[in-house]
């Protein structure tokens, strides 16, 4: 298996690698974890994911031992050494080990840093769209959410919805409240006339606040297109001409529909059309060169045409 994974300071080989089997994150899910991607080791946002892990840890009251500087030196270490088109990277920090719930006195977390090859997606999502199903949680949690491991719920919802043929869930809050996918954010469009809506989900309605959908805002802002996060009833929806999901793996994808009401995304004139064609531009900048967002294939030098 290609990548590989640094547990405590120590590269082990991804077949070999290990942790305490007491350890809490994975008796009780007890831990925090970012997901970064890197362009032939230049990482994206790396900042903004750091300060990220370090609110959720904070939320958790788990202690991280370690400088900003400290995990910034190694998460780019592993990017360097996982010199892939497009790798994927992941940080998790556990509270150590223990068998008990009750928080042990002396706390010695655990950090695992992965680097593997970036999945490459089914290029039809791309070009034409995902499907979401519509599902609603049991209860509201507000505010932004901490991220953390326990993703089990999401990992049964996206079981059914593949089978009834969707490629992924959207949320609703008990309050009927369009919050997120499973993975990902989701932006919506709408038109009145000339005027064109693009809105957000606030972190009010209880949504993991997405590091793309940061800076989606703030490239959007710096574009001077006005966007905006609120509160979006699941009612809604029937408004909006267009949808996008937007996460640090995927990127930015078009959403051809949710349960039975169609978008128009996919059209070429699409707003969505040219907010993508702004984030590959942010993109390029960032790693220095354009490249294919799916596979990291180099598409050629800045400035260059794209015909």
């Amino acid at each position: 298996m290609e990548g590989i994974i640094v547990v405590n300071g120590e590269i082990q080989k991804p077949e070999s690698a290990s942790i305490p089997a007491l350890d809490r994150g994975f008796l009780f899910g007890d831990n925090v974890f970012e997901v970064l991607v890197a362009f032939k080791g230049k990482v994206l946002d790396l900042d903004k994911h750091l300060a990220r892990l370090r609110h959720s840890a904070d939320q958790l009251d788990l202690p991280l031992p370690w400088s900003d500087e400290e995990l910034a030196f190694e998460l780019q270490h592993v990017a360097t050494q996982a010199d892939f088109p497009k790798a994927y990277l992941r940080i998790v920090v556990t509270r150590g080990s223990g068998t008990g719930l009750e928080v042990p006195d002396e706390i010695q977390p655990h950090k695992i840093i992965y680097g593997f090859p970036a999945k490459v997606a089914d290029g039809s999502l791309y070009t034409h769209g995902m499907a979401l199903q519509m599902r609603s949680l049991p209860h509201t949690e507000r505010g932004p959410m901490a991220k953390t491991g326990n993703y089990l719920r999401s990992i049964l919802a996206l079981k059914k919805a593949k089978k009834d043929g969707f490629n992924d869930v959207i949320w609703t809050n008990s309050e009927g409240e369009v919050t997120e996918a499973t993975t990902a954010n989701i932006f919506f469009i709408g038109r009145q006339g000339d005027l064109v809506d693009i809105v957000t989900p606030s972190v009010q309605s209880g949504i993991l606040k997405g590091i793309t959908r940061q800076t989606v805002m703030e490239m959007l802002g710096v574009a001077g297109i006005a966007s905006s996060e609120t509160i979006i009833d699941q009612d809604e929806l029937a408004r909006f001409d267009e949808a996008f999901v937007c996460s640090t793996v995927r990127g930015l994808v078009p959403v051809s529909r949710i349960n039975q009401h169609r978008f128009h995304t996919m059209r070429p004139t699409s707003t969505f059309s040219h907010i993508n064609r702004l984030y590959m531009a942010w993109v390029a900048r960032e790693i220095g060169y354009r490249a294919d967002w799916n596979t990291g294939k180099f598409l050629g030098p800045l400035g260059a045409s794209q015909d």
